[in-house]
């Protein structure tokens, strides 16, 4: 179990080896640490022999390890044997249900993932948020809005990715008009935009994209601590209106005077501005630094 909680795959697998050859029985934990690590490295072929070994032995009489074999499948992109593996288990928890959810999301099969939200018994906060966002990954904002709103009327109180996430599906709308409300839950449930950059960096993009850059401007000024996110939200949104100028200062102040490595998303934006205000040769310039000083690949975007 040691070395597969440390990445180290070879090792786990050799040290399995071991124990079969000299009788010993693993245990579910065994198993459970020898799953995670075929995920972590997308061996499909190995996590079913495993998986094999695994109900020959000790079946699925603990959940956890059956959460491990779904977490495995998944992430060597097989949900199909995920839901196998679901659907066979005698008994599940909350993970369980919000794991293969959330991968259904990811495959962009929100019908799948709607089917089995409604059929889990307790609708958690996790839960909710994995149908939130999966809607928002899909592009679906109306649906992410329906299900926060039914989110709410449950009871649930939603946290910062929630609120992220509703955020981003009135960004996806150009709906401004539910911002008050947005920022409203988020005070009201702990997270002020000023104090969380997962909330903030929602609302600049929010704004920008409903074209109240200004209010996107004082969202970002007001936060205490800002990531890759919140600038290149607000290096895009000032690019995406005009504001060439004050997109490549913050782009400049940003690589100077803080830590922060710009990714795809930032470019996008400083490249958007150059093109914005014809200035040819200093785009060629940031476009050459991506890679050379900053390991960013150029994408087609």
């Amino acid at each position: 179990r040691g070395y597969a909680v440390q990445g180290k795959f070879a090792e786990a697998v050799s040290m399995y080896g071991c124990m079969r050859k000299e009788g010993i029985t693993p245990v579910s934990f065994t198993f459970s640490a020898l799953l995670k690590a075929c995920g972590s490295v997308g061996d499909l072929n190995l996590g079913r022999q495993f998986h094999a070994q695994t109900f020959r032995l000790s079946g699925f009489c603990i959940v956890y390890v059956g959460n491990t074999m779904i977490d495995m499948y998944v992430k060597c992109d097989s949900i199909d044997c995920a839901r196998k593996v679901f659907d066979e288990m005698p008994e599940r928890d909350v993970i369980s249900w919000t794991e293969l959810i959330a991968a259904y999301a990811r495959v962009g099969n929100m019908e799948s993932a709607a089917e089995l939200f409604e059929s889990l018994p307790t609708k958690d906060m996790v839960a909710w948020t994995a149908m939130v966002t999966g809607f928002v990954q899909n592009v679906k904002p109306q649906e992410a809005i329906e299900y926060f709103n039914r989110m709410e009327k449950s009871g649930t109180r939603p946290d910062e990715v929630t609120i992220a996430g509703f955020i981003s599906a009135c960004a996806q709308l150009g709906a401004s008009r539910f911002a008050d409300r947005a920022v409203e839950i988020a005070r009201k449930s702990g997270y002020s935009p000023s104090d969380h950059v997962v909330i903030g960096s929602a609302l600049i993009d929010m704004y920008s994209k409903c074209g109240n850059v200004e209010e996107a401007v004082n969202v970002f000024e007001s936060m205490n601590n800002k990531n890759v996110f919140s600038y290149s939200s607000m290096i895009l949104g000032l690019a995406m209106h005009g504001r060439a100028q004050e997109a490549l200062d913050l782009f400049h102040y940003m690589v100077s005077e803080t830590a922060i490595k710009p990714n795809t998303v930032t470019f996008v934006g400083v490249l958007t501005a150059c093109s914005h205000a014809g200035l040819v040769e200093q785009g060629r310039q940031i476009f050459a630094s991506m890679h050379q000083t900053f390991g960013v690949d150029p994408t087609r975007d």
